[in-house]
């Protein structure tokens, strides 16, 4: 574990970095957020855990910072590991973050395709 304390932004309305992972797992839920762009779009990968196994990752389409996950433009996906039949354990975090990145490239950011997908196997 690393000494520093994690990045935590001094305003909520601020934009997270992008690339870079901010993990809030002092509590429960545990919860980490990423902030990326893609196609001049800003998204925040999420992932959620609550004293229970397994973790839950969302997309939030059209957010860029803590504030704007709830706000009237945000547009958030269904669990997607739940969709994809994945799940991992509290202690596999680095696992989940590598998983949620690759599936948001691997569906181009468009889960309400990766949703359709789901109903008709």
């Amino acid at each position: 574990m690393s000494d520093k304390l994690p990045y935590y932004p001094d305003d909520e309305t601020q934009p997270l970095p992008i690339g870079k992972w901010l993990d809030d797992l002092t509590w429960s839920p545990s919860q980490c957020y990423c902030h990326i762009q893609h196609k001049g779009i800003d998204y925040v990968l999420y992932l959620h855990w609550r004293w229970t196994d397994p973790w839950q990752a969302y997309v939030i389409k059209n957010a860029d910072s803590l504030s704007s996950l709830n706000n009237g433009q945000a547009v958030w996906s269904f669990d997607i590991f739940e969709i994809q039949h994945i799940e991992f354990r509290d202690v596999e975090l680095k696992q989940a973050k590598e998983t949620i990145i690759r599936l948001f490239h691997e569906y181009d950011g468009n889960f309400i395709q990766l949703r359709l997908l789901h109903r008709h196997r």
